[in-house]
């Protein structure tokens, strides 16, 4: 329980006690974070139904919603987010687009960036049912893993190479399984609301099929997206870095989100 533990403490916002840091414990906590996002889904889903037993409107819920995740998060992955964009669309060399990641200044592209996030964010929580919020962050940090799967680290050293977050067939099926497992999980949650649709969203007690397929095909559609932006990174640094981590841990949670609203 220590790497879970650990991992949490990192990751969240949430209280948990305190875990001394060990290299080989983070190592270990790092494959645990699809189980992380698994507990702020939850958190969410239980928000969502407060939320819905008080009658709040949708733009409440989703308003609400928003800043509760980004707290729940601690805000780390939007930092990610914000410092890739300012390197990565700097248009400047491999060299100078790391640098520019490290600094602590955020730029207008990160800002750009936050902000589109944010907007996408609010909107898909306006609509998300609660299936939806259980699985995206599982399906985020799971993209996380594939992203480390399939490209180098691009530093010496940082944050990403301390944590031990490496590629490997471990961390493909990690994310396999973490995605899969996610889907399956609509399926009991979903029947659990049946019985009150407005809770259950686009789902009903004929619908729980539907609901486990449309996870399945929003868990691809960010697994793509993911392996898209590896490959990008790549290229245009090198590798992946801690920052970029971040960066595919909010926008494949997107994706999913938006996908599995859509559809």
């Amino acid at each position: 329980m220590k790497p879970f533990f650990l991992m949490l403490g990192f990751f969240t916002r949430l209280p948990v006690p305190k875990i001394e840091f060990t290299e080989t414990r983070m190592r270990k906590a790092m494959k645990l974070m699809p189980l992380g996002g698994l507990v702020i889904g939850a958190v969410l889903v239980l928000i969502l139904l407060l939320l819905v037993l008080a009658g709040a409107p949708n733009m409440i819920r989703g308003a609400i919603l928003t800043c509760a995740y980004i707290f729940l998060s601690g805000g780390l992955h939007f930092d990610g987010l914000a410092d890739t964009c300012d390197g990565v669309f700097s248009g400047r060399s491999r060299e100078q687009s790391l640098e520019i990641m490290k600094d602590s200044r955020i730029g207008v592209f990160g800002t750009l960036g936050l902000f589109m996030a944010g907007l996408v964010y609010f909107a898909a929580f306006t609509e998300a049912p609660a299936a939806g919020l259980l699985v995206f962050p599982v399906c985020g940090r799971a993209c996380c893993l594939i992203s480390a799967s399939l490209a180098p680290y691009a530093r010496a050293e940082g944050m990403g190479k301390a944590t031990g977050l490496e590629g490997g067939a471990v961390s493909v099926l990690s994310a396999a399984v973490s995605i899969v497992g996610g889907s399956l999980l609509t399926l009991p949650l979903t029947l659990l609301l049946s019985r009150a649709s407005a809770m259950a969203g686009p789902a009903s007690a004929n619908g729980l099929l539907p609901v486990m397929v449309c996870s399945f095909i929003a868990g691809g559609a960010a697994a793509l997206v993911t392996t898209g932006m590896t490959a990008g990174f790549k290229r245009k640094l090198g590798g992946v870095t801690g920052d970029t981590f971040g960066a595919v841990i909010e926008v494949s949670s997107l994706v999913y989100l938006l996908v599995f609203v859509i559809l």
